[in-house]
């Protein structure tokens, strides 16, 4: 039995419809959180040196400098996460140049500063240090390390919570179909504790994204769809509107989310379609850095 289906069976166990939660859950999206506390399993390390595969170059920006390491999760270790496919072994390496993301502004551009490199388990590797050039100043491409430590939550979108006045029609039909939203989501913090979080420091690994201002979902809708729903009228649109960022939603997930070090208003953000995910594509991850400054 899975979590999903854990919640499922304890809301209809405490009276709710089974209707209501079914429509409820597929709002639920678990993710992993990961923090430095010694609390959970051991789910990799933010910093450090990487080890890449051997043959594998250390990950450069067009201009040719070596993109900084960021972090390595540790697939065999992570919590397993419903609708989740990463990999079962193995190690994820994430590099990112944030100021190269900066200037670039784009999300097509951007792909250039970051990258996610796959290590399978038992693959030969060597320090990712020997394969830079002799003399290079890895002060610059080397973040602070220190361990990670995780456990699984469950996430809620947050327009939950809002008035009627900032919603659509759809999203307000369903807010009133869940007159009992606020006894399931005491019932998901009861069975998943949420802990004291903040992007700057943890990790986070699916789940919704984290956003300060608009989340990517509003970048990666389609342009012609979105250009014929700005003649409709304002209702109409905003349903049209919110309709396409929820496909834009099931089709991707964050695959790691964090606080770039030192920079206390950047926040690096890694998305990755469902399929390709399961694919082992990580070539295809795309970066949504953001400056929230």
């Amino acid at each position: 039995m899975d979590e999903r289906e854990q919640f499922r069976r304890a809301a209809i166990e405490q009276g709710v419809p089974e209707g209501e939660v079914a429509r409820f859950a597929e709002l639920i999206r678990f993710r992993i959180h990961a923090w430095r506390r010694e609390d959970g399993v051991h789910a990799g390390r933010r910093g450090g040196r990487p080890r890449l595969p051997v043959g594998v170059p250390w990950p450069t920006c067009p201009e040719g400098s070596p993109l900084p390491f960021l972090l390595r999760l540790d697939c065999a270790a992570l919590p397993r996460v419903p609708d989740l496919a990463l990999p079962a072994d193995g190690t994820l390496l994430f590099f990112l140049d944030q100021e190269g993301a900066q200037d670039v502004c784009g999300i097509e551009n951007e792909k250039a500063y970051a990258r996610v490199v796959y290590v399978p388990a038992g693959a030969e590797t060597v320090d990712g240090v020997d394969v830079l050039p002799a003399g290079t100043d890895l002060g610059r491409f080397l973040a602070p390390e220190h361990e990670m430590y995780a456990g699984l939550q469950a996430e809620l979108p947050d327009w939950l919570d809002r008035s009627e006045e900032w919603l659509c029609d759809t999203q307000i039909k369903l807010l009133r179909d869940l007159p009992h939203r606020k006894e399931m989501g005491a019932l998901l913090e009861q069975l998943w504790p949420e802990r004291d979080g903040w992007i700057q420091h943890d990790v986070f690994v699916g789940g919704y994204t984290i956003s300060a201002q608009d989340p990517p979902e509003t970048f990666m809708t389609d342009r012609e769809r979105m250009q014929q729903a700005s003649s409709l009228p304002r209702a109409e649109r905003l349903v049209a509107q919110y309709e396409e960022e929820q496909r834009v939603v099931r089709e991707w997930v964050p695959l790691a989310q964090f606080g770039v070090p030192d920079e206390e208003y950047v926040n690096a953000r890694f998305l990755i379609r469902h399929d390709d995910l399961a694919a082992g594509r990580f070539d295809r991850v795309l970066s949504f850095c953001e400056f929230t400054e």
